[in-house]
């Protein structure tokens, strides 16, 4: 997906409020805000928006140094989603599809996104879960996901946030024999409140199944950014499980088979699905 003329006001809110979290001096804060306002000017619309993202938090590192102003927000949501843990097994254990009660979970964990939501929302994870299992698919290649889940024997997992992490580990822990087939793969350096190997450690996933990190600073899957032992996962998957609007934005004219699991949380990106704000999608790649 290609940068839209909307993305623009959402690349300057992006850069202000990363802005104010990576810094307390009012000029540091402007000589970033200036940077990134430059660099959205300049940027290729034939770019995806986590161009821009990855552009914008080069510059925080460039001026502040290698930091992740976003840590307090991510093991704050980690703890969050780790605390409901037993009551989303439970709502799994209990439904008459336990896998599409666990994508149905895996997306409302979705809505656990910075880069779209401001640092200061209140997310009520447990509201969201009732919604999202309620809620009709816009989008539903779910019956094709399950019978592709079933015969592949290599699956690479694309995390996306933190705290959404411990929702995707109630999806790949109802994927048949998940241990050996799945990977997953999260952000080779912080980037907004995308999820970490540190983050994957939190919840617990790290002792569950393989997990890479994909070598990359971009809040989504920029291929050329990606070190070369993702490249080699990706290319010998069978099915790619990609979580969120980053990664869809990034991988959805990509060559692989790739199931988009996400809630559409901005009017470009539901514009570019065909769909409303606020739906749920479980698409696989044409």
């Amino acid at each position: 997906m290609k940068i839209y003329l909307g993305c623009i006001p959402c690349f300057a809110r992006q850069a202000v409020e990363a802005a104010k979290m990576s810094t307390n001096n009012p000029a540091t804060r402007e000589k970033i805000v200036r940077e990134a306002l430059k660099k959205a000017a300049a940027i290729p619309f034939d770019k995806t928006p986590p161009h821009m993202g990855m552009e914008i938090h080069r510059i925080i590192r460039r001026t502040v140094g290698d930091t992740d102003p976003y840590k307090e927000l991510k093991d704050r949501y980690n703890k969050k989603a780790i605390d409901i843990y037993g009551e989303l097994k439970k709502l799994v254990q209990e439904s008459d599809n336990r896998l599409e009660t666990a994508v149905r979970i895996a997306i409302a964990g979705n809505i656990i996104d910075f880069g779209i939501t401001t640092t200061d929302s209140i997310i009520h994870l447990t509201e969201v879960v009732e919604e999202t299992l309620k809620k009709p698919f816009a989008i539903n290649d779910f019956e094709q996901f399950s019978r592709e889940i079933e015969k592949a024997n290599r699956i690479l997992y694309l995390a996306d946030n933190a705290g959404e992490i411990l929702f995707d580990r109630i999806l790949i822990e109802e994927i048949p024999d998940y241990t050996r087939k799945v990977t997953v793969a999260v952000k080779g350096h912080p980037v907004i409140n995308d999820a970490t190997i540190e983050d994957a450690r939190q919840v617990g996933l790290t002792d569950l199944v393989r997990v890479i990190e994909n070598g990359s600073d971009a809040p989504g899957t920029i291929l050329e950014t990606c070190s070369r032992e993702f490249i080699e996962e990706i290319e010998h998957s069978d099915l790619v499980i990609s979580k969120g609007q980053g990664n869809y934005e990034t991988l959805s004219e990509s060559k692989y088979n790739v199931y988009f699991l996400l809630k559409a949380k901005c009017p470009v990106i539901a514009v570019d699905l065909g769909v409303e704000v606020g739906d749920i999608i479980i698409k696989k790649r044409k």
